[in-house]
């Protein structure tokens, strides 16, 4: 595709730099520095860079192991001791970013089809109500020690119902709709890789649950205030 093409210079740019950011990251946590809100800052960096945007709409199924990569690595680097986790996700972290921008290589060299635009406002007013159900079937699965279902779910649920709200979202309260992705793509995902237990993952579930019904209010709110056509 044309458009991507003609960016992926400016990708591996603000590749390189957030690749620089996390070495000199891990090179002061392994000083004994206190990095974690210079990992938030990077967070921060992430969502406003344009690789971020291509990857989630040319490359999606790229864009949840950046998250992860990012959620392990604030996790890690709260820890004493622990340069080998933080440089382990470290790694992680950078082969995402590469893996992401070799498939938006890929895709302008192929000269996919433009994506279907996200809708600006959700199909109907059960959106939340299907994501929340989901979420619960989730725990479910994973309960039942179907990893890889709760898993498949909890992207489907993302990608096919939260990514169509987001818009309206992003509008009123852009800082709850990161904190959901972190939520989608970081915070869940890495629970069940790390083996936690399924009531830790029912709660972070229930955190989520809050941020919806905050995220339905405003939807609402958007509804109500909808200029009407007739």
């Amino acid at each position: 595709m044309a458009e991507v093409g003609e960016h992926i210079g400016d990708y591996e740019n603000e590749i390189a730099d957030m690749t620089d950011t996390v070495a000199a990251i891990v090179a002061d946590y392994d000083k004994g520095d206190s990095v974690g809100e210079r990992v938030d800052e990077l967070v921060d960096t992430w969502e406003n860079v344009e690789f971020h945007e291509a990857v989630e709409t040319h490359a999606m199924v790229l864009y949840p192991p950046i998250w992860t990569a990012l959620g392990g690595l604030r996790e890690a680097v709260d820890e004493p001791d622990a340069t080998a986790e933080v440089q382990s996700w470290q790694a992680r972290f950078d082969h995402a970013l590469h893996e992401g921008v070799g498939a938006l290589k890929l895709v302008a060299a192929q000269g996919a089809a433009a994506p279907t635009p996200k809708p600006a406002e959700p199909a109907d007013a059960s959106t939340i109500d299907i994501i929340k159900r989901n979420l619960d079937t989730v725990v479910e699965r994973y309960r039942s020690g179907d990893v890889e279902a709760a898993n498949t779910l909890l992207h489907q649920t993302y990608m096919e119902r939260f990514e169509g709200i987001e818009g309206t979202l992003i509008e009123s309260d852009a800082d709850l709709v990161t904190d959901l992705e972190k939520d989608f793509n970081a915070t869940l995902p890495l629970l069940m890789e790390k083996s936690a237990s399924p009531n830790k993952l029912a709660s972070a579930v229930e955190s989520m649950q809050a941020k919806l019904d905050r995220a339905q209010t405003i939807l609402d709110e958007a509804a109500d205030n909808k200029p009407s056509v007739f």
